[in-house]
């Protein structure tokens, strides 16, 4: 029983006619026969409605450790760099502003003196969070600190602004959000990906030393390889997700995108362990002070800098080089590989696009219902100011649920099959490594901003989007350049442009540990720009 009580508010809305109404939702032409069954069930959904009614007129609840201290770390300075300026050349700010301890107490933390950006979709209290898109009015205005924001402060970094972000997060291109086409800061006219795209972008250009993507299907991998860094999206749960706007639970990863190997474990170390908000976090998860300190591991001091990697097997995923895709020079680049991978992932378009009607359910976690409360109920203007990813989403979440909703379990069956079928090469193996060629699985294409764009990218993803239903950690790390093939060419100088190419290293659950010292390796061996 969900209600306490029978006795019914007056003006209730709820009347048998309801009742009937409901019914027929239920499955097409459903039909209650007994009046007195109709009855009985208004009486309990009215009650229904005023026990739901009553929690919605109480004052939300926030968590006291993601209320934010004003005192100690103001938020000063918030601007917003206009389009292709000067200030804003490649269009990856969403907007500016400083972030750190005022007193400058804190002189030994692991972030000390460096800057870093956030996707616009993190929560910084006082701060607009667009997410991409002006379909939100007015904009959005978190009142909490995301759990990432609380560490970096507390780690001694300073958070210089929000990072532009594709459309609600849903693009793997660089040209849907309302603040305008985000250039690639190596041939600008050309995707930096995304949906991270500003992200990538702003570290890229030396604009901050830093930056915390969010991936649902490789946003941080993919805009990290376009735009020539190192990005990891961590094991499942490892990175607590909370104060972040979601897409979908079991898809939803934050993580660092940076220069170098050792600022991304740095990061990395200081904002993960869980942090008793976010069930995304498993039994397995490290608490705070249970981290593994990665930036220390990546050599192990006064031993032979090769000795971490001492013993370890690397495996090939083969069938990454077989994609639709597939640039056959991206292949070549990477050189050997192959495996059978699933790539079925027909659960995520049915969850997310229910988190995008305003459906998100079923997870002990913070709740950002001051956004649903200006994003729903979708009015006609807003419902246009959407992207066609996120319009496509929607369709996808009220189709399949409707006509084809034993998808949902079949996809996540499937899903622990694959976890279950690497399980006993990685036991063997200290890292499998896959050489996913997404992260440019297909070619840097010209950047006219247009949404028949959209279908060059579409199997972008594909090598990135298992290992988010997958748990496994999975790093983007460079390993050279190519120039767009001719068809992709604007003018013949575009032959002489060099555009990063990466590959993936997935490891083993709640290894991060290996992955950033076998990468650390291979970055000090190969210099990927001359390559």
């Amino acid at each position: 029983m969900s209600v306490v009580s029978l006795a019914i508010r007056e003006g209730n809305p709820v009347t048998e006619d309801t009742v009937r109404l409901y019914a027929k939702k239920i499955t097409t032409g459903m039909e209650l026969k007994n009046d007195q069954d109709v009855r009985d069930l208004a009486s309990v959904l009215a009650a229904f409605h005023d026990s739901v009614q009553s929690i919605l007129e109480m004052e939300d609840y926030v968590p006291s450790a993601l209320r934010p201290d004003f005192e100690c770390f103001p938020r000063k300075n918030i601007t917003f760099p206009e389009k292709k300026s000067q200030e804003n050349p490649f269009n990856g700010w969403a907007c500016k502003f400083t972030l750190k301890d005022k007193e400058r107490t804190l002189q030994t933390g692991l972030l000390v003196g460096k800057t870093v950006v956030l996707k616009d979709n993190v929560c910084i209290a006082g701060v607009p969070c667009g997410l991409g898109t002006d379909a939100i009015s007015p904009p959005w205005v978190p009142n909490i600190d995301a759990t990432v924001v609380k560490r970096i402060l507390e780690a001694g970094g300073i958070i210089v602004g929000k990072a532009s972000t594709e459309s609600m997060c849903q693009s793997g291109s660089s040209f849907t959000s309302n603040t305008g086409p985000v250039d690639n800061p190596y041939a600008p006219g050309r995707t930096s990906g995304g949906s991270s795209s500003g992200c990538a972008v702003l570290v890229a250009d030396g604009s901050c030393d830093m930056a915390i993507g969010a991936d649902q299907g490789g946003s941080i991998r993919m805009p990290c390889a376009f735009c020539g860094l190192v990005g990891i999206k961590p094991m499942f749960g490892l990175v607590p997700y909370t104060g972040i706007s979601s897409n979908e639970w079991q898809h939803d990863y934050a993580g660092p995108m940076c220069k170098s190997v050792y600022d991304t474990a740095l990061l990395l170390q200081a904002i993960s362990g869980a942090d008793g908000l976010d069930d995304r976090a498993g039994p397995h998860c490290p608490l705070r002070d249970q981290v593994p300190k990665y930036s220390e591991l990546l050599v192990l001091q006064g031993t032979d800098p090769e000795k971490p990697l001492k013993g370890k097997k690397v495996g090939i995923l083969k069938e990454a080089f077989s994609m639709p895709a597939l640039d056959p020079r991206m292949a070549e680049k990477c050189s050997p590989a192959h495996h059978r991978a699933n790539y079925l992932d027909g659960g995520q378009p049915l969850h997310r696009g229910r988190t995008r009607l305003g459906q998100d359910a079923g997870h002990r976690q913070y709740y950002n219902n001051d956004l649903h409360d200006l994003t729903f109920p979708l009015t006609q203007e807003r419902w246009e100011k959407l992207s066609p990813f996120t319009i496509n989403s929607q369709l996808n979440a009220l189709y399949g649920w409707e006509r084809l909703s034993r998808g949902y379990g079949k996809a996540m069956n499937k899903a622990m099959e694959i976890r279950h079928a690497m399980m006993p090469p990685l036991k063997t193996m200290t890292v499998s490594y896959f050489l996913l060629l997404l992260l440019l699985p297909i070619r840097t294409r010209s950047g006219r901003y247009n949404y028949s764009e959209i279908q060059k990218s579409v199997g972008q993803g594909l090598n990135c989007s298992p290992f988010n239903s997958t748990g496994h950690p999975a790093l983007s790390l460079l390993i050279g350049t190519l120039a767009p093939a001719p068809e992709d060419w604007v003018t013949e100088t575009d032959a002489e442009l060099k555009l990063p190419v990466a590959m993936q290293l997935v490891g083993k659950w709640w290894d991060e540990t290996v992955l950033l010292q076998l990468a650390s390796a291979w970055e000090k061996a190969y210099d990927w720009r001359g390559r």
